[in-house]
């Protein structure tokens, strides 16, 4: 796989970096880009850093050398030994492949500037909250940008919505609002799970941003005393950094509900503004999937579910045995889920969650386990 004719230029929608990306599987070249909406063009310098990070599972999957033909931070190319040493313990279907740069330095030009991935979900919330009660901490620095990466082209009435939402958030939290949009999925989905790949994704929107970026915050979707392999993990994020930018795995000290516990529960913010539905439109929640449901055991749990004006409640019980939970990341958070409702004396929510994950077994043929 070769990278090359990595380029910035101004767009109708604000400055982009791009490069032209080629591959033995297929013919032709697709063109890779990261789209800041309006933006200034030395936010995004011409490297390749955030082209390696985007295209190393997609490489490891065919099987291919990854090869960049742009500078390439030292410090990520030699990460890029443990990241791919890390996805081909956990997914045999990723080789360990050869990758090159042109040019390997030292990235330069990072501000100091705090970014935050956001989606007006649980955990980045929590993130948000968490970083505002920390501000008057002696060598804290606060989150300044909140990041919102368009990786499945969303457009139309309820995208806007949702981009309105975050940059209501960020006005509230006095941050600005940045919104980045790729077409990154369009060439990896063949290539690479989501559920592997969302953490390189997240880390090549940074490393793309690597001129106004000095650290950048991924939230934790799990816990540190629960840790299965997932594409956004401790022990994979921070690999994604340069020399310039300090990319951190956020959030991991608590599990979803301690999360909505501490923080959530007690901030009119999130309960206006809370959107966590992957199923339904991009500005709203269904109320009937998984992740939906979910989130709404976490509110009942932490005795605020009433009070979450995005959520609709009460919680039904009968849906939640019977929801479809199709993925092993949500049926590991399921099971962490009647974990915290038994601890909690709620053993009406961890009965009806272990039979949503009895129905999920015997519809793929397995065990619970």
């Amino acid at each position: 796989m070769i990278v090359e004719d990595v380029r910035r230029a101004e767009t109708a929608r604000g400055w982009r970096l791009s490069a032209a990306v080629r591959t033995k599987a297929a013919p032709g070249v697709t063109r890779l880009y990261f789209t800041v909406r309006g933006g200034k063009p030395d936010w995004l310098p011409e490297r390749g850093d955030a082209f390696l990070a985007a295209l190393l599972m997609p490489a490891m999957s065919l099987g291919e050398e990854l090869a960049v033909d742009a500078p390439v931070s030292r410090r990520l190319i030699r990460s890029a030994r443990t990241v791919m040493e890390i996805y081909s313990t956990w997914w045999q279907q990723f080789r360990t492949i050869r990758v090159v740069a042109a040019e390997t330095c030292a990235a330069v030009g990072g501000q100091d500037a705090v970014g935050l991935f956001f989606t007006t979900g649980v955990d980045c919330f929590y993130s948000l909250l968490k970083d505002g009660e920390r501000r008057a901490e002696p060598g804290h620095q606060p989150v300044t940008d909140l990041l919102f990466a368009n990786f499945e082209q969303h457009c139309g009435p309820d995208h806007d919505r949702l981009v309105a939402r975050i940059g209501h958030v960020a006005a509230r939290t006095g941050c600005r609002a940045v919104v980045v949009d790729t077409n990154l999925r369009f060439f990896t989905d063949p290539l690479a799970g989501w559920e592997a790949y969302h953490g390189a994704a997240l880390g090549s929107v940074a490393l793309g941003l690597q001129g106004l970026l000095g650290r950048c915050l991924i939230a934790a979707s799990d816990q540190y005393r629960h840790l299965p392999p997932l594409g956004s993990h401790p022990v994979l994020d921070h690999l994604w950094s340069t020399e310039c930018l300090e990319i951190v795995h956020d959030g991991a000290e608590a599990t979803r509900t301690e999360k909505v516990e501490r923080h959530l529960a007690r901030a009119e913010l999130a309960l206006e503004n809370l959107t966590v539905c992957w199923r339904g439109r991009p500005d709203r929640n269904c109320g009937v999937c998984e992740k939906c449901l979910r989130t709404m055991v976490a509110f009942e749990l932490a005795g605020a579910l009433h009070r979450c004006r995005t959520l609709p409640g009460p919680l039904d019980l009968d849906r939640l045995r019977t929801v479809a939970i199709c993925s092993e990341d949500a049926q590991d958070a399921m099971r962490s889920m009647v974990r915290e409702a038994r601890a909690r004396g709620r053993h009406d929510i961890a009965d009806a969650a272990e039979a949503a994950l009895r129905h999920q077994a015997r519809r793929s043929g397995q065990g619970v386990r």
